[in-house]
């Protein structure tokens, strides 16, 4: 995978970490959750990626199930980038996990990854924030009051038909506790420590958050466009030219600020 020299691209933002809403509200969000969990394309899924492993770009979301702003990205904009380009072989998503909001947090991040080795990561990634839409949390942040209790938590995953009797046994042992604190160091090593937030390529989008999928678009293409770039220096040097001096490369400049 080719990482990006630096790649802070200065979108339109409302905050360092939120996330645009398109007007919709609560029920809106909620039924884009349903409609993409229903067309969710799992011959991609991979544990906690989605996409494939070749996809030039890798988009990396730092998330907290409890987090409102998380919530309208995967209602109001993952489910466009998942059909435009991870389908499509462009991008692979990939979650990490960064619970800054609470026990409930926590929780849920583990039981996600219970969920994960049995491959059902992304169908139990939309009910819990399917679960959120539905009591409001978009529009009315409440914390830790009983939604990812481990009782809803089992109960979420014998719903979506998980081999219950290994998700419980892995649950009550926080089996992947240290790996969830794993990611939230990773997170806060690239500065990351607002929900959600972004890695394009191994590096931190910074500031500039992607406010709709016009943004995002834009991104994207600006990615494309310097490893395009990147992949003809590469070429230009390895090719001899014809005084017999190989072609020296220059440095691919930063992506420019728009």
């Amino acid at each position: 995978m080719l990482l990006i020299g630096v790649v802070v691209v200065v979108l339109a933002v409302i905050t360092g970490w939120a996330v645009a809403t398109r007007g919709g509200g609560d029920s809106d969000i909620a039924q884009r959750i349903r409609d993409e969990a229903s067309n969710l394309p799992t011959d991609l899924a991979n544990g906690m990626k989605l996409g494939r492993d070749d996809a030039p770009i890798r988009l990396t979301v730092f998330a907290d199930f409890q987090c409102p702003f998380c919530l309208k990205f995967t209602g109001e904009q993952e489910p466009d980038i998942i059909k435009e380009f991870v389908t499509t072989g462009k991008v692979q998503l990939e979650y990490q996990h960064l619970p800054i909001l609470g026990a409930e947090s926590v929780r849920a991040a583990v039981a996600s990854m219970c969920a994960a080795d049995q491959n059902k990561f992304w169908e139990y990634h939309h009910k819990l924030f399917l679960v959120q839409a539905e009591a409001g949390q978009a529009s009315g942040e409440r914390l830790n009051v009983g939604r990812f209790s481990d009782e809803n938590l089992k109960r979420f995953a014998a719903e979506l038909g998980l081999d219950t009797a290994q998700f419980n046994q892995c649950l009550d042992a926080s089996e992947h506790l240290d790996e969830v604190t794993e990611q939230q160091r990773l997170a806060n090593s690239f500065g990351i420590r607002g929900t959600p937030g972004f890695l394009v390529n191994g590096q931190p989008l910074g500031a500039g958050t992607p406010a709709d999928m016009d943004a995002w678009r834009a991104l994207f293409a600006s990615v494309e466009s310097q490893l395009a770039t990147q992949t003809a220096q590469a070429g230009q040097t390895a090719t001899p030219a014809a005084t017999g001096t190989a072609t020296t490369s220059a440095s691919p400049a930063a992506t420019p600020t728009p």
